[in-house]
């Protein structure tokens, strides 16, 4: 029950604080409320522990990291994320290439995560849950994300990111629904920052929205 309560609680404190209802900071309180559920260890085929201490997490990345195989696409390398729960690292050589969108698409189960819940500081505004619970459950929803890029990317320029849930198909460009995405790349491509904006139902999400409008939330890769 208490589990239940606190997975409710957390995103619905997101939203109250990301859309300026709530104008104090309630991130401490995200982050408690996060740590109240109880341990989830993940394990994987054989029962094997999926956990990676952290004095072994250079070595690891150098072992896994981009292993994937994807070459031919704009998005290259591993990133830590920043300012997004306790969502870990990305692997984009991971991304899987469309050929009829000529988008690259990844699972978000393929992540990292960590495994306890992120501190207020570097959590933005959150999921404040452990990363435990995340990318188990981004498996069971089959959650995958759509990265639409041109050929080449220059700083100030970015990608148009969608997603799928179960299945579904990925929503096309601008045809964002409820949220709009742009994953923008600085310094040479050693940073990426994605910004999201919160789009109603009688607008239009495209460049002239994200020009005019503030973002509801950004982090950084």
């Amino acid at each position: 029950m208490l589990g239940g309560c606190c997975t409710l609680l957390v995103p619905v404190l997101a939203v109250l604080v990301g859309t300026g209802l709530v104008k104090i900071d309630v991130t401490p309180l995200f982050c408690a409320t996060g740590k109240l559920l109880p341990s989830y260890a993940m394990k994987g085929p054989g029962d094997k522990d999926l956990l990676v201490p952290n004095k072994e997490i250079r070595n690891f990345m150098k072992k896994v990291g981009t292993k994937g195989g994807t070459a031919a696409f704009p998005l290259q390398g591993v990133y830590m994320f920043d300012q997004m729960g306790p969502v870990g690292w990305i692997d984009f050589s991971n991304l899987k290439l469309d050929s009829s969108s000529k988008a690259g698409d990844i699972n978000i189960w393929d992540c990292t995560a960590q495994a306890d819940v992120p501190e207020p500081k570097f959590g933005g505004i959150g999921p404040f849950i452990p990363g435990s619970y995340l990318i188990p459950y981004a498996e069971k929803m089959q959650y995958k994300v759509r990265f639409y890029c041109p050929s080449t990317l220059q700083d100030g320029e970015y990608c148009f990111v969608g997603d799928s849930f179960f299945g579904k198909p990925f929503s096309d460009t601008y045809e964002a629904g409820p949220m709009l995405w742009h994953l923008t790349q600085y310094d040479g491509g050693r940073k990426y920052v994605r910004d999201t904006w919160i789009v109603p139902p009688w607008a239009t999400p495209d460049e002239t929205y994200a020009k005019t409008h503030k973002q509801f939330h950004s982090y950084n890769l």
